[in-house]
């Protein structure tokens, strides 16, 4: 995502609900913003994600439209990165047990003769001990696929892998909140989709992560259980007003000289198609016709 710049307008009730869940003030742990296109809802997302950055709570984002081929590896990979890899060295160590590959080198040397064995071991040693998440080096992802030679092996590699995570995220909640910002779920691919519903979902529907928010926008959302529904807020989004253009135009990209009465008429009120025309205003102001 690129730099934060607060264009922000209206969504004042979504993003007031934001804060109360963060502060705890309310039950409710998931929210699905559901809105057609051009509605403004990553203008939302980036605005709670530069609030978690702001106030020094761990946040991953995700925005499915960069069309990566997003599995539960990726997603945690991401997590870890975005909310600090410090925190979860145990993760990293158990992908690097399952990804690195096995070379066998002849060298000469004074030792004996025979090839010296580089591999990481057996998987078998990966400790499901205490998670400690203060201080220490970093462990460095080898960035490898999972080795495995069969779909049964793949399977107990993905299952190891989801354990040490949500060790790690357990660990890292005892210290605060954490939130979890999944943009245009619509192009989730379904391997995405799984590990959100599978893993993630259901955690928080087996209330084994306190202090966990997951918000979900999209122009369609997950269907989720009743077993959630107590955690959940669903909201759309409304069609801005003259005045929220009018602020927009003015006040969050300084452009004067515009006709705002014609600008909220063509954009109808939908952010998207606002912020494009404010685009094309914006370059139009700075061209330079000192050339000609």
């Amino acid at each position: 995502m690129p730099e934060y710049v607060d264009w922000f307008v209206n969504r004042t009730k979504q993003f007031l609900g934001f804060q109360k869940m963060l502060a705890r003030d309310t039950p409710k742990a998931i929210m699905l913003i559901e809105a057609p296109a051009e509605m403004g809802k990553t203008w939302l997302i980036q605005k709670m994600r530069h609030h978690c950055q702001q106030n020094d709570v761990p946040v991953m984002h995700v925005d499915f439209r960069d069309r990566r081929a997003h599995d539960y590896l990726s997603l945690v990979r991401r997590a870890r990165d975005q909310m600090g890899a410090r925190y979860f060295n145990h993760l990293t160590e158990t992908i690097n047990k399952f990804t690195s590959l096995d070379v066998n080198i002849a060298v000469e040397s004074t030792r004996p003769a025979g090839p010296v064995d580089l591999s990481v071991g057996d998987i078998s040693d990966i400790s499901g001990g205490e998670i400690i998440i203060a201080g220490g080096d970093v462990i460095k992802d080898n960035e490898f696929h999972i080795q495995a030679d069969s779909e049964m092996a793949r399977r107990a590699a993905e299952m190891r892998i989801n354990d040490a995570f949500f060790a790690c995220l357990d660990a890292l909640l005892k210290k605060g909140p954490l939130v979890f910002l999944f943009d245009s779920y619509k192009d989730a691919t379904p391997e995405a989709q799984n590990w959100l519903r599978d893993h993630l979902l259901f955690r928080m529907g087996e209330g084994q992560l306190p202090d966990a928010l997951i918000i979900i926008a999209g122009r369609e959302t997950p269907k989720l259980g009743p077993e959630l529904k107590p955690l959940v807020a669903k909201t759309g989004l409304a069609l801005l007003s003259e005045e929220h253009v009018r602020e927009y135009i003015m006040e969050r990209r300084k452009i004067e000289g515009l006709d705002l009465e014609t600008i909220f008429k063509t954009c109808g009120g939908f952010p998207g198609l606002l912020a494009k025309m404010a685009d094309v205003a914006a370059v139009d102001a700075q061209d330079d016709d000192d050339w000609l």
